[in-house]
């Protein structure tokens, strides 16, 4: 009966010496491995010597564990982030979860204020100014282009200094621009103040997930990506609904003040829950911590590793400085850059990106020619909260335990990131389904319902692929994690800057029927296509572009 591996370790069994810290051979414990047919069995080692598979990830038998799957092996090391409490970690997550949702509900919120900003900075008649949406795009375009570049810089940054200073550096930009923009008083001003603002949302994109995958075993990512997703719509909605009626019966300075002052709460949860979770792992495959007769798990070392302190949950660099990995970090970002994985994720999350982007500029525009009075435009955002349901439950439980099942009936037991591709055909048809609706909505003036159920589709489509393509790529090469979210983080923003900043000439000149129905939903068909091509060379193209180190995972 031989062993078996389970992703990402290398698939072989060696002779191992097993000893002790003083170097001395342990002659006793024992570890859980599995056989050819999948039952667990236990493994005990005698003399310092045994037969056993090289891994330190192994097949996840812990108590608190229902969906199976295969997971990291936390070190003995108290200060591991895995090691953390799960009570701990979902606080830290719902902390982030709370960033996440104030940040980009100010983001979405002005981008369906543009016609009250093109009466505050126009000083012509208001007529003619609502039929040109494209006076104040430098509003909704300066800050997506300030948050794609600070993803290329907020990860390298992060493993050089920590996690921890770089998100709560991020947090106090995003808070801090907006107070900036609520109490500007020009258009160059305010812009100024929305790229600050859009400095703190790259932490959304990049870093979070980054975090995330730190705290959190393998099969609990679809999971917990999806809760900080997920989380957005409530506040969205609820921000998004009342901005149009604020700005229309107050002043549309107070959304950003109000949201500030709740960003300065989460930037506070940030400081007291968020811990530093950089970590350096051995390469996949190279260590195997014994387990104790009797135990679940590698028990923790507090002789050896210190007890976690008061420091390591809330201190600042407490991990030293790695500013030449943080090179390395940048020389990677370039060298994955054109990987299939990088590419395919790129592609995917770069279409829906242009969609949702295009829409969140002219649908106020659509429900005003649908007969919607301005205050009540805030209704667009509505398909946001349902479209987050979707994203929690397809992108996060069903989504693991689909790979899993894949696993279980393709791999055998063995994961591979190319069994969660099947995940991403209902997001494509989704999105596909709300281009049509929304395209033949907008073009015909239909009731304001049909306009919100095709934005719904299409959120639904976008929000989940983004969850499903974040843990694939991360999946797809663990030992570069950092670059490769980094590059489809920031090549998405870079890719549907240009086009989406280019919707309103194509709409005028073409009409929403053909951008929607004809360029955009022609557009996501393609890209879909890449689904079955990665899904069946994926793992032989990994096994390439990594130098062989995927093929021996």
């Amino acid at each position: 009966m031989t062993t078996k591996a389970y992703w990402p370790q290398r698939v072989e069994n060696v002779q191992m010496d097993m000893r002790d810290t003083d170097g001395r051979p342990d002659t006793s414990g024992s570890w859980l491995s599995d056989d050819e047919d999948g039952e667990s069995m236990k493994k005990t080692f005698k003399n310092g010597k045994v037969q056993v598979r090289s891994t330190d990830v192994e097949k996840n038998h812990s108590a608190d564990s229902k969906t199976g799957g295969d997971e990291v092996t936390p070190t003995p090391d108290p200060k591991d982030p895995l090691n953390l409490p799960n009570w701990r970690k979902w606080v830290a997550i719902g902390s982030m979860c709370l960033f996440g949702a104030l940040s980009l509900s100010a983001e979405v919120a002005i981008a369906g204020l543009l016609p009250v900003f093109l009466l505050e900075y126009s000083g012509v008649d208001p007529t003619k100014v609502l039929k040109d949406p494209n006076f104040n795009r430098p509003l909704g375009h300066d800050p997506l282009l300030a948050n794609g570049i600070a993803s290329y810089f907020l990860i390298p940054l992060s493993i050089a200094i920590g996690r921890r200073p770089v998100l709560i550096f991020t947090a106090t930009c995003s808070w801090a621009g907006g107070f900036w923009a609520g109490s500007s008083t020009s258009l160059q001003a305010h812009i100024a103040a929305r790229i600050l603002h859009g400095l703190g949302s790259g932490a959304v994109e990049a870093l979070l997930p980054l975090i995330v995958q730190d705290m959190v075993f393998l099969h609990q990512r679809n999971r917990a990506m999806s809760a900080v997703i997920a989380s957005q719509g409530p506040l969205i909605v609820l921000v998004g609904t009342l901005a149009p009626y604020i700005s229309a019966n107050s002043t549309w300075r107070w959304i950003y003040w109000s949201t500030s002052i709740l960003g300065v709460v989460a930037w506070i949860m940030l400081i007291v829950f968020v811990p530093e979770t950089r970590k350096t792992r051995s390469a996949p495959g190279e260590k195997i911590y014994p387990i104790s007769e009797g135990a679940d798990r590698t028990e923790l070392d507090y002789d050896t590793y210190g007890q976690r302190t008061m420091k390591d949950n809330v201190g600042f660099f407490t991990l030293g400085f790695q500013w030449l990995e943080a090179g390395k970090q940048l020389i990677d970002t370039l060298k994955t850059t054109m990987f299939p994985a990088v590419i395919f994720g790129t592609l995917v999350n770069s279409a829906f990106s242009i969609v949702q982007q295009s829409i969140g500029q002219i649908i106020s525009f659509s429900l005003l020619a649908a007969g919607i009075p301005f205050e009540w435009t805030g209704l667009a955002v509505i398909p946001s909260i349902f479209a987050t349901v979707i994203v929690y439950f397809f992108g996060g439980p069903l989504a693991d335990k689909l790979s899993i099942k894949m696993s279980q009936v393709l791999g055998k037991g063995k994961r591979e990131p190319e069994y969660s591709l099947p995940n991403l055909i209902l997001p494509f048809v989704l999105g596909i389904a709300g281009c049509f609706l929304f395209g033949v909505a907008a073009q015909n003036n239909l009731h304001f319902s049909v306009l919100l159920l095709g934005s719904f589709f299409i959120l639904s489509g976008a929000l989940t692929s983004l969850t499903l393509v974040n843990s694939f790529v991360i999946e797809s090469y663990p030992q570069w994690a950092g670059p490769v979210l980094t590059n489809v983080s920031s090549l998405r923003i870079f890719v549907s800057f240009f086009f989406s900043s280019q919707v309103t000439t194509w709409i005028e000149q073409n009409g929403n029927l053909a951008v929607f129905a004809g360029g955009f939903a022609t557009m996501l068909l393609v890209v879909s296509l890449g689904i079955p091509a990665i899904f069946f060379t994926g793992k032989r193209l990994r096994g390439w572009t990594s130098g062989g180190i995927a093929k021996k995972q």
